[in-house]
């Protein structure tokens, strides 16, 4: 049940921000720069990419805080610490990445990335714990 949760979890959070990166990317080609007099979405394109990159950041940023809690507990209940040490990993590695962008891609007036892509990397751990743990068999808290 847990399994199922974090293969859902995992694949909806990628999914969430690779629609959220779509939008930043087809904003900065499609659509031209704002001016000093444009105030808003200047055209339905530029409203569209726009609500794809909002939504998906922020679904995604949810969906993948859920997918590492849940990767967490599952790697933890199936005594898989090499598991449990890779999301936790992964998690930091996010946490640095966030902070790189929101340097470097905030600063910048505009860009084809969207700042939370770096979260792509936990869903992607916790898809690849749901994959070994379908090849392997469990080691529950069971008996000797």
């Amino acid at each position: 049940m847990l399994r199922r949760a974090v293969l859902v979890l995992s694949l909806v959070a990628s999914l969430a921000l690779l629609i959220a990166q779509l939008g930043a990317y087809l904003d900065f080609v499609l659509v031209s720069a704002p001016t000093p007099t444009t105030n808003g979405p200047q055209n339905s394109a530029d409203l569209v990419f726009g609500l794809m990159a909002i939504a998906g950041g922020g679904l995604g940023f949810l969906l993948t805080t859920a997918a590492g809690i849940l990767g967490l507990v599952v790697a933890a209940t199936e005594r898989r610490n090499s598991w449990v040490v890779a999301i936790c990993v992964s998690g930091a590695l996010v946490v640095v990445g966030l902070a790189v962008s929101a340097f470097v891609l905030l600063g910048l007036p505009r860009n084809p990335y969207h700042p939370f892509t770096p979260l792509l990397l936990l869903p992607l751990t916790t898809l690849a714990l749901y994959l070994r743990l379908q090849q392997t068999p469990s080691i529950s808290a069971g008996g000797s």
